[in-house]
């Protein structure tokens, strides 16, 4: 089965969801299931827009990733809605 192309914002939402828990990288990258590569630059990017924190080696969902996967869920809902 082909899964769809996942976006940034595919990436950040499930860095995001997996982090909620503290995990460390490579963890993080096993769930993910993507080249290193890619994931060390999304979750740097994550780590940018404060969404997950690194804590002593393990990565860790903030306030506002936790607001962004809230906000997330609205706008697919409201795209499925207008789709359908």
């Amino acid at each position: 089965m082909l899964e769809k192309k996942r976006n940034v914002y595919d990436f950040l939402q499930e860095i995001t969801e997996a982090c909620q828990e503290p995990i460390d990288l490579t963890d993080l990258y096993f769930k993910i299931r993507t080249s290193y590569t890619l994931l060390t630059s999304r979750l740097n990017l994550a780590v940018r827009f404060g969404l997950v924190k690194n804590l002593e080696e393990k990565y860790h969902t903030t306030q506002k990733g936790i607001n962004f996967l809230n906000a997330w869920a609205n706008v697919q809902t409201f795209l499925k809605e207008e789709t359908t």
